[in-house]
């Protein structure tokens, strides 16, 4: 039996979805959520950051970025 880590990530390599190089992602709020969904479109998604973008209402930003 093999063991691990426990850091899949290391070895899954999701395959590139069909049109993602066409495609925007338009993410409301720079909360923690947002800076999640944005993190997992690069990784899983394989979007380009540029594709990405982050619609925050208020002048102040979130303490994450």
């Amino acid at each position: 039996m093999y063991y691990s880590n426990g850091n899949y990530e290391a070895f899954a390599r999701p395959l590139k979805p069909d049109g993602v190089d066409e495609k925007s992602a338009y993410l409301i709020g720079s909360g923690l959520a947002s800076l999640a969904a944005a993190t997992f479109l690069v990784r899983d998604a394989q979007m380009k950051g540029n594709r990405i973008h982050i619609l925050e209402e208020l002048l102040k930003e979130s303490h994450l970025i």
